[in-house]
């Protein structure tokens, strides 16, 4: 299965990055991200290009995936990063409803919104996210790509 991520760049500023995912070209949710900080841990959106997405069992977020593209300086787990490099680890996809609470990570929702009080963001995230898990079932041979769209 392959998740394609396209950033709006009229929905986003300097307050978060939204977009939309397809899987295998199907349009199936909005996201969610911080907005680019020069790719700093925590309170950057994941860089654009090519990923695999891993499996991965967050203490924070359960049963999830999480970015990897050495290339890119983007580790899915602290493990797997050489020493004395330093990269982006646990880029995950998990459930949020606004950039400020997404650390490096995406949210996805049904679509992008202004919810009271935090501003722009994404709605109905739960859901969302447990439609992604039935999708990719057992988390193995996932891809990605995330670019910018207009």
């Amino acid at each position: 299965m392959h998740l394609d991520l396209i950033r709006n760049t009229a929905y986003s500023d300097g307050s978060g990055t939204f977009g939309s995912l397809s899987i295998d070209g199907e349009m199936f949710c909005a996201t969610c991200e911080q907005p680019w900080n020069d790719n700093r841990a925590d309170i950057s959106c994941i860089p654009e290009g090519d990923y695999r997405l891993l499996p991965y069992d967050s203490p924070a977020h359960g049963p999830t995936v999480v970015f990897h593209n050495p290339e890119l300086g983007v580790y899915g787990t602290p493990s797997m990063v050489p020493a004395g490099k330093v990269a982006r680890t646990l880029c995950e996809i998990h459930v949020a409803n606004w950039p400020f609470q997404v650390r490096g990570c995406v949210a996805v929702g049904s679509q992008v919104m202004v919810i009271p009080p935090n501003g722009r963001g994404v709605c109905s995230s739960i859901a969302t996210f447990k439609s992604l898990q039935l999708h990719w079932a057992d988390r193995l041979n996932l891809t990605a790509t995330i670019r910018s769209g207009s």
